[in-house]
């Protein structure tokens, strides 16, 4: 038999006073005062006794909950001190641990998750806070950049189940370079977000190569039915691990990338260091020798630029007079 959405909250109510070591043996009347509070409802002697007399029968028509009413404490008790109506037992550290985690997935918030995502930690907050009262009247200890949703964003749903389950996509995409419309057909490995913004990464039959697509220039997505073009793994890996943002030089491998950067500088390279091969070697002069092993990106070189005289390009060469013709 079905259990109604009404009876499970008093399920769980019920649940929570008998397993409150702090307050054990809880009377009918303390039941229904915490059913009252809690879900703010006028509860019944005979609604709790039914609730109870459920709890206690077998699966699939109810918990197999062994609650029993201990006659010289006056008060119910469930007979198994670790039973749980969730099948898990959560200690007070546990479920301290647990809602610091909901703090810091609200204070994120869900402007970074897909639609579906969103959906489902919108239930799982929303039951958190009914099991455990109180967080909505805390000050917050987190806060973090919380953008507003980009342009293209709400195609992340389509994207993800394609590069999951190997799907070809056809899109109109835009140049803001070119201020044309051209039709892609893209067979997608992977989608990346990099400065709040997002990108889709596929093998693009157009261009006969791996490229990257803003996802804010990408207008009515569909799935195709036709077979998928795979990358091999080794490139996706690369394009994974060895990138600083999401659009490379063109052909232009992963290499040895070498800086001059000041004192000040480097402070901010050992703060937020930009990838797993980075190096630094402090000099005597204060200036430091910084390299990485990376595939050369646009944002890279807009990254060196932006930190002005506090960054000099060593080497690559060609990548010094490529970085100058930016300026």
């Amino acid at each position: 038999m079905p259990v109604n959405k009404s009876a499970f909250r008093r399920y769980k109510v019920i649940d929570q006073l008998l397993r409150n070591k702090m307050r054990k043996y809880p009377t009918m009347n303390e039941i229904i005062e915490e059913c009252r509070e809690k879900l703010v409802v006028d509860v019944a002697v005979d609604t709790i006794q039914k609730d109870i007399a459920q709890m206690r029968m077998s699966p699939p028509d109810g918990f197999d909950a062994p609650i029993l009413y201990n006659r010289s404490k006056g008060g119910y008790e469930y007979t198994d001190p670790d039973y749980s109506l969730s099948g898990i037992s959560l200690s007070d550290l546990d479920i301290d641990a647990i809602k610091e985690s909901i703090d810091v997935i609200q204070s994120i918030g869900g402007s970074r998750m897909s639609e579906k995502f969103n959906s489902a930690m919108e239930k799982i907050l929303s039951t958190v806070l009914e099991e455990f009262p109180g967080g909505k009247n805390k000050l917050p200890f987190l806060q973090t950049m919380n953008p507003p949703k980009s342009r293209g964003f709400e195609h992340f749903d389509l994207f993800y189940t394609a590069c999951r389950s190997k799907i070809p996509v056809s899109f109109v995409h835009y140049s803001y370079n070119k201020n044309t419309f051209s039709a892609i057909t893209l067979h997608p490995f992977l989608i990346k977000e990099f400065e709040n913004k997002w990108y889709i990464l596929g093998y693009s039959e157009k261009h006969k190569e791996v490229r990257t697509f803003g996802m804010d220039r990408v207008f009515d997505p569909f799935q195709l039915k036709k077979p998928f073009i795979a990358v091999d793994r080794t490139e996706l890996d690369s394009l994974a691990k060895d990138y600083y943002g999401v659009f490379p030089i063109p052909n232009k491998k992963k290499q040895r990338i070498k800086l001059r950067v000041s004192a000040l500088a480097t402070n901010y390279f050992q703060a937020y260091p930009l990838h797993e091969s980075q190096h630094i070697k402090k000099q005597p002069d204060g200036y430091s020798y910084i390299r990485f092993e990376l595939i050369p990106t646009i944002e890279l070189t807009r990254l060196f630029l932006s930190h002005g005289r506090h960054v000099e390009i060593m080497e690559p060469k060609w990548l010094i007079t490529f970085t100058e013709n930016l300026r």
